[in-house]
């Protein structure tokens, strides 16, 4: 019997997309009226800090446009197979890296949340919360996660482009998959590959519903007919003997910044949560290359957690930096589930090495 959890919810303002093209001038909304507010040009990288000057909504990544003719982020998106597919780019900013110098894997995290959001608006998929259709309104249902995973080949580092393709195909009755896959935009590298499944939860009881078929034909313009990149429910996780746990943090809680606008926990959140028990010789020396998450019950305000992990297997030659797998376990203090996971480490040198293009400094800010 699945648990109900809570749904991660954003705050979307209202932005002006804008598209990469390297040879042909692009706008944003408005396109076809010159006297629009929001037609704003951009014709290469001679014009590209006047044009940032002209949309004060857009972010624009100014080294990348350098180098990259016209490549800037959008926050729209751009939509592709009859808008079943939102293909998006960001630039890797510097406040989202870790010790290493790499992306961390919860800013990546957020991207996926990101886009899956943007998506559902992009289609109109959107009516008075993200992602949501008029039936789900009428029935008070939500989408909530129930498992993640997330594979990576490599890390983006600072002022990396990265293209994000997402996509959803429906998952029999129970929900529906969601995709994605990161890129390299220079080289066109695929460096992360995820996948997850989400469930339609009553926001008043809490409880599960079926992916009804007045629901699946709302959502028929979104849905691909494809099998997902990662077939997680397949994906069998062992139950943590918390006995035999080799690593423990206690008195864990969220704060009022770990919540949403629904005021539950964000998902990003669990997994800080979940690395809280890693050992600082592996964070030092090993990469997260794979982590599965299963989110089991719903965490509130005033709630204390213990972050269980236990390191279940080690691959290669015990010299300190092989290959470990780890189980998860996040639970309350009665013992409760709120997640279970696990996770491989791979040693950082036999991640695919990319140049690090910054080092520490002094900055003053």
């Amino acid at each position: 019997m699945l648990h109900a959890f809570a749904a991660p919810t954003f705050f979307m303002l209202r932005l002006q997309p804008t598209f990469p093209c390297s040879n042909k001038p692009t706008c944003s909304r408005g396109k076809g009226n010159s006297n629009s507010a929001h037609a704003t040009m951009v014709h290469g990288k001679e014009d590209i800090e006047v044009a940032a000057k002209k949309m004060p909504y857009q972010h624009l990544n100014m080294e990348s446009a350098r180098n990259i003719d016209g490549v800037y982020d959008s926050f729209g998106g751009k939509l592709s197979h009859d808008g079943r597919v939102l293909k998006q780019n960001f630039a890797i900013r510097s406040y989202e890296l870790g010790p290493d110098g790499k992306a961390s894997l919860g800013s990546l995290m957020k991207r996926l949340q990101e886009t899956s959001v943007q998506h559902c608006k992009s289609v109109g998929i959107f009516s008075s919360g993200f992602g949501s259709t008029r039936e789900m309104d009428r029935r008070g249902l939500v989408w909530v996660t129930r498992k993640l995973q997330i594979d990576v080949e490599n890390y983006p580092t600072w002022d990396d482009v990265i293209q994000i393709d997402t996509w959803t195909c429906a998952s029999g009755d129970n929900g529906w998959f969601r995709d994605w896959v990161f890129r390299d935009y220079r080289t066109g590298e695929i460096l992360i590959q995820a996948s997850g499944l989400y469930v339609l939860m009553n926001i008043q009881t809490r409880r599960l519903s079926k992916f009804l078929p007045e629901i699946k034909d709302e959502m028929e313009c979104l849905l691909k007919v494809t099998d997902p990149v990662i077939d997680i429910t397949k994906i069998k996780l062992r139950q943590l003997d918390v006995n035999t746990k080799n690593h423990v943090r206690t008195g864990l809680s969220p704060a009022w910044t770990d919540l949403d606008v629904n005021r539950h926990v964000k998902n990003v959140k669990y997994l800080d949560w979940v690395l809280e028990s890693i050992p600082l010789s592996v964070l030092k020396n090993h990469q997260v290359s794979s982590i599965v998450l299963e989110f089991r019950k719903e965490c509130r305000m005033d709630d204390m957690l213990q972050s269980l992990s236990s390191a279940a297997r080690t691959l290669g030659q015990s010299t300190g930096n092989e290959e470990i797998e780890f189980d998860h376990l996040l639970r309350l203090e009665d013992g409760s589930a709120i997640l279970r996971g696990k996770s491989v480490w791979k040693p950082s040198e036999l991640m695919e090495a990319r140049p690090v293009k910054i080092t520490a400094t002094n900055v003053c800010i």
